[in-house]
């Protein structure tokens, strides 16, 4: 009968080994019900984790991704997969714990039988606890040396190579340590990479390692192997697993966590200094023993290392696209429960550039350079967003979009959201008036929009973003749309309007433009601008007695009262509201239509 068998790498003592019922449905997982079968040792395993259904010869395997996927993934032949089917001697892997498919009558069998000339050992990291370290002192220098490597290892080449001195320093008999890769494709020969490698003499980083050891660490046990052979055999050349260094007598392989990439491992060489043992005393040499000890060790830290290296990057990535504020109300919950997709009162602004395409169609030899300037602008827009604790939900060639209301709520995201368009105007203003800057033929055009939207993760289960979905989306797009027709830098619906005509007195203004019914939209928008402070209307922005001129036009356009709509805008010159008001009328001699309701209905985008 065929038998599963889970083994936890960091206590074997937490080890199983059961029989697989022909036909029954098994639950997988930490704390799967009465009928399960747990693995509650592993935090990296879900309550139920995966399914396993033994059938015909073959285990099929399905994680759990309804009604939401498992945190963690899981791993066969090292890629993930959520639904695969393994035959016997084969494993997949979940966080720390590998369940291998055994044919019931023994553990599974080497792939490829070893050598006669080569010994090979494992040790338990229980047993390597009750090991006395050989060269303690020398040992334990080098591991003092780890935290500084924590502290001065910019990036990840740095920590490599730091982390391969660290092996040599400590195991005094090595000659060339490495970080190694072995990736299963699928084919009979193990694709092993060395992304960094040293030897002790100072001479060349090539290495070609031992492609069985690498397997058999990182792909088939998923623990620790040291092989140990003659110095002085011949006949090792075998084009699968070859031993070619004729410097070194044994090697150690140690696989490192697959958070954030699987199938990484630390490779060790080096030579005894008594070759007339055998090669099977050698194998149990204490030296030998502490050797692997430490190279163990090393790999804890190392892998420990990778992990924060990563979530510092993914750490800096989110910073660009969120506030600290947000990012520390983030880190204060469950990253899985912040992201689940719920319903809130959302605030979203739109800002596309202005004038890049004309540009861009001018300079099609030199892309990159007019990409560096549209990313130039682009930051100017994210950096207002981010400092007004706004989230980057999308970018859509030289657009990009924000939202507030998520994952911190509050009262003022109205306000925060005006202040970051205002910040944007001021900016793109500014590089304006300096003759010659990169940025003097760009502006840009906003819309904000307040209203119930879904925020979170957006998306399917393997192509996700943070993002904000609902119809106040496609009305603050709009009006970032609408804002070329009027010739304004920002407009705003109504619900934004009136929060910052009591809110927004002393740092904003708004002006009313027209009631307006978008192009394919059935929804009609009280739309209104959003000014700059009076003491900024002599850098662009409409002066007080004007903005209550148009009111007043509007106002009598609203109720019908078309004859007095001319004598109110005839002192606002070049004004864009003013001309599209003053056209509207023009075009309609005749007058309001019967039944008029205040509405423009707006025949194109």
């Amino acid at each position: 009968m065929a038998e599963l068998e889970a083994r936890f790498e960091k206590n074997e003592s937490k080890n199983w080994r059961r029989p697989l019922p022909e036909g029954v449905e098994i639950k997988l997982g930490r704390a799967p019900g009465p009928d399960g079968w747990a693995a509650d040792w592993d935090g990296f395993i879900s309550s139920v984790h995966a399914t396993l259904l033994w059938q015909g010869g073959k285990l099929r395997v399905r994680r759990r991704l309804e009604p939401r996927p498992t945190m963690n993934p899981i791993y066969y032949k090292a890629v993930e997969n959520d639904d695969f089917s393994m035959a016997p001697n084969e494993r997949f892997v979940i966080g720390g714990t590998t369940f291998a498919l055994l044919d019931g009558s023994a553990p599974i069998p080497e792939p490829t039988p070893l050598r006669p000339e080569l010994t090979e050992m494992t040790c338990s990291r229980q047993e390597l606890r009750k090991v006395r370290f050989v060269d303690a002192d020398q040992r334990m220098e080098a591991l003092a040396a780890l935290p500084e490597i924590i502290r001065y290892s910019p990036s990840e080449q740095e920590l490599e190579q730091r982390v391969v001195q660290v092996l040599l320093q400590g195991i005094p008999t090595a000659q060339v340590a490495a970080i190694v890769t072995c990736l299963s494709d699928g084919t009979p020969e193990p694709k092993v990479s060395v992304l960094h490698a040293d030897r002790r003499d100072g001479g060349p980083g090539d290495l070609a390692p031992s492609r069985r050891l690498v397997f058999e660490a990182l792909q088939n046990r998923r623990q620790g192997v040291l092989h140990v052979w003659k110095q002085d055999i011949t006949g090792l050349e075998d084009s699968r697993f070859s031993l070619v260094d004729p410097k070194t007598s044994w090697a150690i392989c140690i696989p490192l966590p697959d958070d954030p990439s699987p199938g990484w491992g630390l490779y060790i060489a080096g030579g005894m200094e008594h070759n007339s043992r055998s090669a099977d005393s050698a194998a149990m040499e204490l030296q030998l023993k502490s050797d692997l000890k430490f190279a163990e060790l090393t790999a804890d830290v190392f892998g420990a290392l990778r992990q924060v290296h990563h979530l510092q990057h993914r750490a800096s990535v989110l910073s660009t696209f969120l506030s600290q504020p947000v990012l520390i109300a983030v880190g204060k919950q469950n990253i899985e429960e912040v992201l689940q997709p719920r319903e809130v009162n959302a605030t979203v602004l739109f800002c596309d550039l202005r004038g890049s395409c004309k540009i861009v169609e001018g300079g099609q030899a030199e892309l990159m350079s007019l990409w560096d300037k549209v990313s130039e602008a682009l930051g100017i827009m994210t950096s207002a967003i981010v400092e007004n604790d706004g989230v980057i939900g999308d970018f859509q060639g030289d657009a990009a979009m924000a939202f507030w209301g998520w994952p911190l709520g509050g009262e003022e995201q109205i306000e925060r959201a005006a202040r970051a368009a205002l910040t944007i105007r001021r900016r793109f203003a500014h590089v304006a008036r300096q003759p010659g800057h990169r940025l003097a033929g760009f502006a840009c055009g906003l819309g904000i929009a307040h209203g119930p939207a879904i925020a979170g993760r957006i998306g399917t289960l393997d192509q996700f973003k943070v993002g904000v979905f609902g119809p106040v989306v496609n009305r603050a797009a709009r009006l970032e749309s609408l804002t070329r027709r009027f010739r304004v830098s920002t407009l705003l619906d109504d619900a934004v309007a009136q929060r910052l005509a009591t809110s927004g007195a002393g740092w904003s203004r708004c002006r009313r433009i027209a009631r307006l019914q978008p192009y394919g939209m059935s929804e009609k928008v009280l739309v209104s601008e959003l000014l700059p402070p009076t003491v900024e209307q002599g850098q662009g922005g409409l002066g007080e007695p004007h903005r209550l001129s148009y009111e007043a036009a509007l106002g009598a356009f609203t109720a019908g009262r078309w004859t007095d709509v001319p004598h109110h805008l005839k002192f606002l010159g070049n004004d864009g509201p003013a001309e599209f008001l003053s056209n509207y009328v023009k075009q309609h001699p005749e007058g309001p239509p019967a039944g008029w309701d205040g509405v423009i209905k707006m025949e194109s985008k």
